[in-house]
């Protein structure tokens, strides 16, 4: 019973401490292909929250293919990194607007994949 408790405390802190924070909307199917590609990092500073806004196309752009696949990876794996989400557009539309939050005192570092067919 004893090994039994210590060996769920171990899969319990393991898996505690070792959180990214990854967005995955949709699923890339055959014939999309990536179609915005992007590396977001931020520093952190003591007590202060950082944010930023992600638009896909940028602005004076226009888009012809439609976006069937969002991946929006947290390259911290410690589970300090930020938060993404989703506020406008996003799958079966022709935009996106993505929005990376950091944790308090710590900075984000993402890498943001769009898929889409033309």
């Amino acid at each position: 019973m004893r090994a039994l408790t210590f060996i769920s405390l171990l899969c319990f802190i393991a898996a505690v401490s070792c959180q990214s924070h990854d967005l995955v909307i949709g699923k890339p199917g055959f014939g999309d292909v990536i179609i915005y590609r992007i590396n977001e990092y931020k520093y952190g500073f003591p007590f202060i929250v950082r944010s930023s806004t992600i638009e896909y196309p940028e602005p004076g752009h226009y888009n012809l293919a439609y976006i069937s696949s969002i991946y929006v990876k947290d390259n911290e794996y410690d589970g300090s990194g930020g938060y993404p989400t989703i506020s406008a557009g996003g799958v079966g539309q022709r935009f996106a607007k993505i929005k990376l939050k950091s944790q308090r005192g710590n900075g984000f570092n993402f890498t943001i994949t769009i898929y889409g067919r033309y």
